[in-house]
């Protein structure tokens, strides 16, 4: 439920800060699934995850990344970076609610 909470708190901090059309907003929102393309070339499954797209899958869903987002845009003053923190914070924690968090070293769900 937590995860949920943020997830939907995030998305609507971007959109009051960039609005509701925002690219830089929507475009990282989605970004964090390019690990999932990645894996799609060589396999056309998702459960479990192809073993070479699991360590850019965890990476891309790591709360870790909208951290370093956050912190840059902080530093920098960008409002941007602030709009990337937002999408893609927001894209990890409604995974993170839907049960899809780390993939272990197989490619299955933890």
């Amino acid at each position: 439920m937590l995860s949920g909470t943020v997830g939907v708190t995030a998305l609507y901090a971007g959109v009051r800060l960039g609005g509701a059309r925002s690219r830089v907003l929507w475009t990282c929102a989605v970004l964090p699934d390019v690990a999932l393309l990645y894996g799609a070339a060589s396999a056309p499954t998702f459960d479990p995850l192809p073993r070479r797209a699991v360590r850019p899958y965890n990476v891309l869903h790591s709360p870790g990344v909208p951290l370093v987002l956050f912190g840059a845009a902080h530093a920098l003053g960008s409002r941007d970076l602030r709009l990337a923190a937002c999408g893609w914070l927001a894209h990890v924690a409604v995974d993170r609610a839907f049960g899809y968090g780390p993939r272990a070293r197989d490619g299955s769900r933890l």
